[in-house]
């Protein structure tokens, strides 16, 4: 009587363990959401069908163990598939948890990206300058005044400086003519630089033949 209840009670703990198995593997599928910054109503729903399974099947093991205590004959192939049982709900206790403590984590980094890029938006509006279109029209014809202003004082330099180059272009051409009209009007000036001249040639000449003769000199020395 009692190996049949343990059949009967055993096949209820297998049909659980694969009820937890298909619950774990549609709850892994809310990781890595992204935007999700709330549990959503399904995930809550997942979570408590779990953690409900998990505790049928803690009462089925107890009730396992109440049998294999009160049968003396109770083979060592059902005790072992006791055990087994055991640690097969152990694991699947460590999968919620680890799976449960992945969610949390994705969705505190999704909450903390979501805080930063409202403070960086709320920055961004509480500094924004507020300009309407008649202070920019009336920013735009400063500059454009400026502009304009700089562009006048360049070519006035530009005429200044033309106008004294061609002053000093006058000079020059006076100061040539006065000094042609001065050798002109004092007989044998002409005639006296021309001696000058010659003279300074001559005595260039003269000098730059010692010179030569003095290295010929110290050569042969």
């Amino acid at each position: 009587m009692s190996s049949a209840t343990f059949t009967q009670t055993r096949s209820q703990a297998l049909n659980l363990e694969k009820q937890t198995e298909s619950l774990l593997s549609r709850y892994s599928q809310f990781q890595n959401i992204p935007n999700s910054t709330l549990a959503s109503e399904d995930e809550t729903k997942m979570h408590e069908s779990i953690v409900e399974t998990l505790d049928k099947r803690d009462s089925i093991i107890t009730k396992l163990n109440r049998i294999s205590e009160s049968d003396q004959t109770i083979s060592t192939s059902k005790l072992q598939q006791l055990a087994r049982h055991k640690e097969i709900l152990n694991e699947h206790r460590k999968s919620l948890n680890r799976i449960q403590s992945n969610i949390e984590q994705d969705r505190n980094r999704n909450n903390l990206l979501f805080s930063v890029q409202s403070d960086i938006s709320a920055h961004q509006k509480r500094n924004r300058p507020e300009t309407n279109s008649h202070d920019y029209i009336l920013d735009e014809r400063e500059r454009v005044d400026n502009a304009n202003s700089f562009a006048d004082r360049l070519l006035q330099l530009a005429y200044q400086t033309r106008d004294e180059l061609l002053e000093q272009r006058q000079n020059l051409n006076n100061a040539s003519l006065r000094m042609m009209g001065s050798l002109s009007a004092i007989p044998g000036l002409n005639v006296l630089i021309g001696k000058i001249n010659t003279r300074r040639r001559r005595d260039t000449l003269i000098l730059a033949t010692v010179i030569a003769v003095c290295i010929v000199i110290l050569f042969f020395v």
